[in-house]
Parts: structure tokens; sequence; C-alpha cells
């Protein structure tokens, strides 16, 4: 199943789970039977969604063409977007099979209610329309409101992302085929571990990068390379480097954590800038967002922690993590729709307050998030306490190298305890929830 899942979509690698279902839909609009009640029973709208790179418009596109009908795109750039969106809908109703494709729905709907209900009513209103499919792509799925994904709209969801270290190998197999780079047949093990949970573009650019550079003596440390270069914008050389005790420690704190504690996301590669330091995330799908969305918030916090506990203070480079951690907050706060702040609580809203949010729950959504992000602070600084010697003996790697594989961390700090595990099972459950802590 999964190689004729590879065969089709061929330009498209990986998302096996994903093409399994498009291609059930392709063949119920194409087959010649789908008429009447069984052609109503087909999706009448798509929506991909996931983080910029991940290929969703790619999979749009060449999806689309699996259709050989018209196509036609909503770019919302006109001055009256909702008029656009009618003429598209009614020209593409005139045809016998018509896909509308309509590119980052979520900046599109978010800020127009009444555009919203346009769009619904096209979908599945007073004119049903049996023969148009509706494509969309979104990098925030939150952002969209609920009425337009519940079923005979935008039922069919799809969260785009390479899933597992087989799909992520496809992907660079092909890559690397494409640009013309031959490696070891032992350093694709390796790059897998390295780019799994990367985007595809992040990926390809990496390899295109090196190839560039090095052309045929292209080697695996020099794509490994390419990757801290795009995810920096400079490398400089190594001995023109200058790595901070501050920043060792911190980026040894965020790995040292994820080694040791977390069950949904794991570390990728340390890799330090003029600028400060950074340590690759990678999320494991297979979990719960609320447990995932929690260990984010504890792996941001964690630097700086460590930063605490050995060096007494933390300096002003854990501004950018503190950031985070709270924009985690906003975000799970709006899952939860906690202190009867409702779908509309974004993270736009908490910072430009719109009629749709009184002052006073503005005001206590941000009294929730403050307190849940010192919940999970308390919850990692007892956590961090323990790993201190593991956290300094990688520290005093990073600042001697100034560099980490995925391979390094692993080996300089040892096995996972399963004592510590076992504590963190019972720290999710116990404390996991909102109800629990505000």
């Amino acid at each position: 199943m999964e190689h004729e899942n590879q065969c089709f979509l061929p330009d498209v690698y990986g998302l096996w789970g994903i093409k399994s279902e498009l291609k059930l839909i392709l063949h119920g609009y194409q087959d010649p039977q789908s008429i009447g009640k069984r052609k109503a029973m087909l999706p009448r709208g798509l929506l991909f969604f996931g983080d910029p790179g991940c290929g969703k418009t790619l999979l749009t596109r060449e999806y689309s063409k699996l259709f050989h009908c018209p196509v036609f795109e909503i770019e919302g750039n006109s001055e009256d977007v909702q008029k656009e969106l009618v003429e598209v809908y009614e020209k593409a109703s005139q045809e016998p099979m018509a896909i509308v494709v309509i590119d980052e729905m979520d900046k599109l709907v978010s800020k127009d209610d009444k555009l919203t209900r346009i769009l619904q009513s096209q979908l599945d209103g007073f004119k049903l329309r049996l023969n148009v499919l509706t494509l969309a792509t979104a990098n925030e799925r939150i952002a969209i409101p609920e009425p337009l994904l519940r079923e005979g709209r935008f039922d069919r969801q799809f969260d785009v992302e390479l899933d597992g270290k087989e799909e992520t190998e496809e992907a660079l197999r092909n890559f690397l085929a494409m640009a013309g780079v031959s490696l070891k047949e032992e350093d694709i093990p390796e790059l897998v571990d390295e780019f799994h949970g990367d985007s595809p573009i992040h990926i390809r650019s990496a390899i295109f990068a090196a190839a560039l550079r090095k052309g045929d003596a292209c080697t695996m440390e020099d794509i490994i390379d390419s990757s801290y270069f795009l995810h920096c914008g400079t490398m400089p050389k190594k001995e023109e480097l200058e790595v901070s005790r501050h920043t060792a420690i911190h980026e040894a704190g965020h790995a040292a954590f994820l080694h040791f504690y977390a069950r949904c996301i794991t570390y990728g590669r340390i890799y330090f800038t003029p600028d400060g330091g950074f340590t690759t995330i990678q999320r494991d799908k297979m979990t719960t967002s609320l447990e995932s969305v929690n260990e984010r918030i504890q792996c941001d916090l964690a630097g700086l922690i460590a930063e605490e506990l050995l060096l007494g203070h933390h300096d002003y480079g854990s501004h950018s993590d503190l950031d985070d951690a709270h924009r985690r907050a906003y975000q799970l706060a709006n899952m939860q729709a906690i202190n009867g702040v409702g779908e509309h609580c974004l993270r736009s809203a908490y910072y430009e307050p719109s009629e749709k949010l009184s002052q006073i729950k503005v005001h206590s959504f941000e009294v929730a998030c403050e307190k849940y992000v010192l919940h999970q602070y308390k919850l990692a600084k007892r956590r961090m306490r323990k790993i201190k010697k593991e956290v300094l003996r990688l520290a005093l790697f990073l600042l001697k190298n100034k560099k980490a594989s995925k391979q390094d961390i692993a080996r300089i700090l040892g096995p996972r305890k399963p004592l510590l595990r076992r504590k963190v099972e019972r720290m999710v459950e116990n404390g996991g929830e909102w109800w629990n802590v505000v």
C-alpha cells in the first residue's frame, strides 16, 4: 500500500497516509457512477494545514492537476474580495467539474465574518454545488472559524507533515538524486536523524545549497553545515565564533530537558551564531496536543532555568524563549476556551483587542496565561535540578566544539533514566490540565 501511495503524486514526497485518502476522493469524483446520492457523499472541501514550507501549496497544485478540469483560484487581492469569491464559484458551477483553490485561507477569513458566511453558503448553501471541489491551505488551522470545519464544508482536514523517519528518508533520497549528490549509504541514517522533523523545503534547500558550493565533492557534513546556515543566515568559521558560558549552558539546558523528560518532542542539533545559540526541535505526531504544548512551554523555559541553576541568573538573551512560552500558553488558552474567552481568543486578539473581546475578558485571558506559564516554570525547575551535572557536561562540550549533533548530545548525556520518565508521567497526569492550575 505504501509503495502504491509513493507512485501516486510522485512529485510530492512522503505523506503516504494523506495520499491514500486523496486517491479515494479522486476516484470518487472520476467514477462515472458517482451521481445522485453517491456524489453527494463526496467531500466538498479539503483543507491542508501546517507550517510554512511543509508542502501544502505543492500538494494542492499537483492534486488539482489529476482531475483534468478547470481550476479557479481565489487570491483575495481584489478590492472586493466578497464579490470575487461569489463570482469564482458562479463560474466554477457552470463547468461539469471544477476545482476552486484558496491559498492561505486562514488569513482570508479570520478577520472577515461576512466573508466566512459567504464561503459557507457557497460550499453547502441553497445552491448545492456537487460539481465543485474546494482545496484550501492554511498555516494555522486554529485561526479558521469552526463553522467552516464542520461536515459538508471543510470536513476533510490534513496535517501536512512528513510522518516518521521513513517519509523523511524518501524526501531526502529524492532531493539528493535531484541535486546529483552521491553519499555513502551509511551516511543516510545519520542525515535522516538530522532532518527528522524538518520541512521538505528545508531539506531540499540544505541539499541544493551544499551541492551548489561543493559540487561532486559534497559530503554529509557539507549538507549539515548548509542546514545550519539556513537556520541562522550565516555560518562563521569555527575558530572565529565565540560562545559564552551563558549561551552554552542555555542550549545545554534545552537539549538535556528534551533528552531526559520529553515524550512528545525531541532534540535535533545545537549550533551557534554571533547572535546566540539554537537547539532544533523535532516533534512526534503520535501525541495529544495538550501534552505536546506543555512540553514545549517547559522546554522554552529550560534554557533560562539552566542558567539560573548553574550561574545564579539568566541574561537578556532569554527573552525570546519567554515570549515563545507565553505564545504557546495563549494558543492553549484558545484551545481550552478558559474563563469564558471563546474561539476568537487568538494571539492577535490579545495584542489588538477587537470588539468581540471586552477588556475584562482580555485581562482574564492574560492573568490565566501568566499563571499557567509560572506553573510550568516551577515544574520544569524541579526537574532541571536533578540533571545539573548532565547539563554542565554538555555545556563544556559545546564551549569546546561550538556545535553538537544529535548523536553527540545522546552520547554525552547518556541513556535516559526510567525513574525520571515515570515521574514525568505522574506530573503530566496531575498537573497537565488548565482547571488544575487556574
